[in-house]
């Protein structure tokens, strides 16, 4: 997971867990934020066997209070001659949005991550 600054429109360092890593008001570059934040790239790495095509399709699901905020699905899988591939998902608008949970899931492998984008006084 990376933050996009809107200042400079770079990407920040992984922030995924367990990177140490304090949410609090992105949206105004405060917590562990270097500049304004309001929006989220999710990453996720596919790993097999060098030139494997996937059968299954991958599916990205962000969620937070409940709601889906995002999702993707790839029906298309196939790793590089390095034995991976990665694909994306663009969270817009989730600054504030707290606790933001994300599920990727090829057939009967599910990996879950969440990360903490809260805001206040």
């Amino acid at each position: 997971m990376q933050l996009f600054y809107q200042d400079s429109g770079r990407l920040s360092k992984d922030i995924s867990p367990p990177v140490d890593f304090t949410g609090w008001n992105t949206i105004i570059g405060e917590g562990s934020a270097e500049e304004a934040a309001t929006d989220l790239l999710v990453t996720v790495e596919v790993r097999g066997a060098p030139g494997e095509y996937f059968q299954q399709p991958l599916t990205l699901v962000a969620r937070a209070k409940g709601k889906i905020l995002a999702q993707r699905r790839f029906d298309t899988l196939l790793t590089s001659g390095q034995g991976r591939t990665w694909k994306a998902l663009w969270l817009a608008d989730v600054g504030c949005a707290g606790r933001i949970e994300v599920t990727a899931t090829i057939g009967r492998s599910t990996r879950k991550s969440a990360i903490n984008l809260d805001c206040g006084e």
